[in-house]
């Protein structure tokens, strides 16, 4: 969950990364799931594109290598390191050539153009995304295609302003629920008088703070193209705030994806993870953790494609940063920040240099490809694999290198 209007999204995490997570107990992992059957990988892909299915995850917030596909004990991504980097293809070298700007690179990796040279992102991008791609070719309903965004900066990468794509073939666009700032300062109250006690203070408020931060919650539908499209997401949307789980906005996010798979089984799916941004609060513990629960999220959304009729054996998915972070070096910032957002100061390897895994059939198992290759590929490569043509001068597909 992200804060309305004035209050911004760092403001949230502050507070989130206390009471929202812990209100969860945490537990993110749904029961059953381990149990779930896991087909053999499928030797090639589904003969009819028409059946194919796309999903785009980014450990969005920014994500050093160094914290993900570096570390040789995989302590923050066990899920990605034990279970699906080995069944997939993994590339060490992704590249961010320009602004080091979660939009920027967002809509940049959705459309295979580097995008937004400005921050003006009130506007779509330039270029078409993989979403209008998709419904354009196959003339399909707002329902095969949905982006689902941990902040409002991310909706317009859901469409685009060139000439015979943009709102007629956009994606629907799931943002996650809003507090207003009095729920936030109250929120933020109850959690410093607490932690003045005992940690069983401190669980209890954290506990009020959830129940607070749901019944005072609004949601934008904005993004919803269709009557259909916001009646559902109306469903979504009560049923978690008469819920008593967790109120982070990442798990949300999860949860939405999945119900959406299951209900419409869309062909073109991104989910924007972003609580990895906590990191510009300098609180090492909480980026690490945030990683760990945006690799347990990516997991559960592998799980569900591959439990799911429509989806087993029929899917690729892409999992990569938007960015990554600086490096720890004397007169930088390290994981705190990713460079100067106008002038891209400070951005360094560790902002440039980040990873992407490919997953689904006909991809080859515990390949690792270290050539570089610019986060714009993504879009071609899910094109390529979905059997579309990519807009003219986008970044090459790396399909191929990964089959």
């Amino acid at each position: 969950m992200t804060m309305a209007a004035k209050p911004t999204r760092r403001d949230f995490l502050r507070l989130a990364a206390s009471a929202s997570i812990a209100a969860a107990g945490g537990a993110i992992s749904q029961a059953g799931e381990d149990a779930c059957p896991r087909p053999s990988p499928a030797a090639t892909f589904p003969r009819d594109p028409r059946r194919r299915k796309l999903i785009l995850v980014l450990f969005g917030g920014g994500t050093r290598s160094s914290e993900a596909i570096d570390d040789p004990q995989h302590r923050y991504v066990p899920r990605l390191s034990g279970e699906m980097v080995p069944r997939g293809t993994l590339f060490t070298n992704m590249r961010v050539e320009h602004l080091v700007v979660h939009p920027n690179c967002t809509a940049s990796i959705k459309t295979g153009h580097w995008e937004w040279d400005d921050l003006d992102w009130s506007r779509p991008p330039a270029h078409p995304t993989f979403f209008e791609a998709f419904r354009r070719r196959h003339d399909a309903p707002d329902t095969a295609a949905w982006s689902f965004v941990y902040a409002s900066i991310l909706a317009q990468t859901s469409l685009s302003r060139a000439a015979g794509y943009g709102e007629r073939f956009a994606a629907n666009v799931v943002e996650p629920p809003t507090i207003p700032r009095t729920t936030a300062e109250e929120m933020d109250r109850r959690m410093a008088r607490a932690a003045a006690g005992s940690m069983h203070a401190e669980l209890q408020a954290a506990r009020e703070c959830a129940r607070l931060a749901r019944s005072t919650s609004r949601i934008s539908t904005a993004g919803l193209r269709s009557g259909g499209a916001r009646r559902w997401f109306d469903r979504q949307y009560r049923a978690w705030k008469e819920g008593t789980g967790t109120t982070s906005h990442d798990a949300f996010l999860t949860d939405a994806a999945v119900a959406c798979m299951e209900e419409f089984s869309p062909a073109a799916i991104s989910v924007d993870f972003g609580e990895i941004d906590c990191a510009h609060y300098g609180v090492w513990s909480r980026y690490v953790d945030a990683i760990r629960r945006t690799d347990e999220l990516t997991w559960r959304l592998w799980r569900a494609a591959e439990r799911l009729p429509d989806y087993r054996g029929n899917t690729l998915m892409l999992i990569l940063p938007d960015h990554g972070r600086e490096l720890d070096r004397p007169g930088h910032s390290g994981f705190i920040h990713h460079s100067n957002f106008y002038t891209n100061e400070g951005a360094d390897e560790g902002c440039r240099r980040v990873w992407m895994l490919a997953l689904g059939p006909g991809i080859a198992a515990g390949r690792t490809i270290d050539r570089p290759v610019p986060i714009t590929a993504a879009a071609a490569t899910g094109l390529d694999y979905l059997d579309l043509p990519t807009s003219p001068g986008a970044a090459p597909s790396v399909l191929d290198a990964a089959t």
